[in-house]
């Protein structure tokens, strides 16, 4: 009878080395696959969730999340759209622990400049906030280079034309805070 509780004892002590070894390696192979995720992964699984942001430029904004893209966010705020880089991004809260895919294809490839050229082409009326000093600049989008946009100023009220230019500001991508534009109507 000692030797049934003896090799009863063994097969337990086995079964949880067992157990906690299998433990230990899916704990692991859980921090091994987390390291590998980026912020657009863990962004794109809360496309349509509410989210609040902290802006290197000392924004903060509450909104819906939109859009995610390669070095970029949008959210949707007070039916206003704003996009905001990445590169600008300080602090994100309201995440739960959704992860979405990996950008692949054209998202992938839809860089900053990508989405500030659609702004451009539809001569969206934008208000540009830079990191620091943290200014605002209001105007339309004349102008996306490689790194860098032109905005052409309007006074308040104003529709963007060659009567009412009033000035041109060239502002690096690096150097966007945000950008704010007024919601399409649906």
């Amino acid at each position: 009878m000692r030797w049934d509780d003896l090799f009863t004892d063994l097969e337990l002590q086995l079964q949880t080395a067992m157990t906690l070894e299998q433990e230990g390696e899916i704990r692991d192979r859980t921090r091994a696959e987390q390291s590998r995720l980026t912020l657009a992964q863990r962004l794109g699984g809360h496309i349509g969730g509410h989210v609040a942001v902290g802006t290197r430029g000392g924004r903060t904004l509450t909104g819906v999340l939109t859009n995610v893209g390669s070095g970029w966010i949008a959210l949707l705020s007070d039916q206003r759209s704003i996009l905001v880089p990445v590169g600008s991004l300080q602090v994100l809260r309201g995440l739960g622990r959704s992860v979405g895919q990996p950008l692949a294809g054209i998202n992938a490839r839809l860089g900053l400049g990508s989405a500030l050229r659609v702004l451009s082409r539809n001569r969206s009326p934008v208000s540009l906030w830079s990191i620091t000093p943290a200014s605002r600049f209001d105007g339309v989008i004349d102008r996306v280079g490689a790194d860098f946009l032109e905005l052409g100023g309007t006074a308040d009220g104003d529709a963007r034309g060659p009567a009412t230019r009033r000035d041109i500001v060239t502002v690096p991508f690096a150097s966007i805070d945000t950008v704010d534009a007024a919601r399409p109507p649906d």
